[in-house]
C-alpha cells in the first residue's frame, strides 16, 4: 500500500474521531437525563419511599458514570434572610431527595462516596471565618447513608446533620454543592466543569415549583 495513502487515511480517521469525541483521551463529557420509575423499596426505608415523587431521574455520562435521583414530593419553603443564599427558602436539615450511585462519586471536597443510596439534606454553610471562600455559593446538600436516615419529616440540627453525614465518608461530612438552576430536567457542564443537574419540585405553602441546581460532578478549587 502507498505510504502516502496510508498516512492520508489515518489522518482522516483521526479527524473523524476528534470531531465526534470518540477514542481520543480528554474528549468532552456529555450528560443524558431520562425519567425512571419509582424508587426501589430495597434502597430506602418505607417512610422515605412514601415521601418521594413517583418518578425519578437518571443522569448518565458518556464515560458510563450515572446517578439516579428521586425528589421529595414537596418542599416546605419559608421566607428567610440568608446572606448570599441561592435557596433561602429551604430550611437547614430539610430532606431534599434520594440519590443512588451505582459507581459512587466524589463530593465537592474530593472525598470518595461509595456506591449506594443516600439521602440529601439541605444546609446553609455558616458564613464565618472557617467557611468563607469555600464555595461561591453557601448552599449545600449533605449526603447520609439512606439506611440510617429513616424519617424525612425531621429537620436535623447542624451538628446532628454533620455527624450523620460523616458516616458516608467515615470522617468528614459528604458535601454536595448547589448552583444556579438551569432548565428543569437538564444536566449541563458549566465553564468551571461543574455538572449541574436542574429539577423542579413542588413547594408549600405557596404550591409553586421550586427549581434546584445540584452539582453532581465537580470539586472546590481550593
Amino acid at each position: 500500500m502507498d505510504d502516502r495513502f496510508h498516512f492520508r487515511r489515518s489522518g482522516l480517521i483521526l479527524l473523524v474521531l476528534v470531531a465526534y469525541g470518540l477514542g481520543v483521551p480528554g474528549f468532552a463529557q456529555t450528560a443524558k437525563v431520562e425519567r425512571t420509575g419509582p424508587v426501589e423499596v430495597t434502597l430506602v426505608p418505607p417512610q422515605v419511599a412514601a415521601a418521594l415523587e413517583e418518578k425519578g431521574y437518571r443522569v448518565t455520562l458518556n464515560d458510563g458514570w450515572s446517578a439516579e435521583l428521586w425528589l421529595a414530593r414537596e418542599l416546605k419553603v419559608t421566607n428567610k434572610d440568608k446572606a448570599g443564599a441561592l435557596y433561602p427558602g429551604l430550611s437547614d436539615g430539610e430532606f431534599i431527595c434520594i440519590v443512588s450511585l451505582p459507581k459512587g462519586m466524589s463530593d465537592f471536597r474530593g472525598q470518595a462516596i461509595a456506591a449506594g443510596a443516600y439521602t440529601l439534606r439541605y444546609q446553609y454553610l455558616p458564613q464565618d471565618a472557617n467557611h468563607m471562600g469555600v464555595s461561591p455559593n453557601p448552599d449545600f446538600l449533605l449526603a447520609i447513608p439512606a439506611a440510617t436516615d429513616a424519617d424525612p419529616s425531621t429537620n436535623y440540627p447542624f451538628r446532628k446533620l454533620v455527624s450523620l453525614s460523616g458516616k458516608t465518608t467515615g470522617a468528614h461530612p459528604a458535601v454536595i454543592a448547589m448552583d444556579t438552576a438551569g432548565e428543569p430536567g437538564s444536566a449541563v457542564f458549566t465553564e468551571t466543569k461543574m455538572l449541574v443537574f436542574t429539577v423542579k419540585v413542588k413547594s408549600v405553602p405557596a404550591d409553586q415549583l421550586q427549581r434546584l441546581g445540584i452539582v453532581l460532578r465537580g470539586q472546590a478549587t481550593q
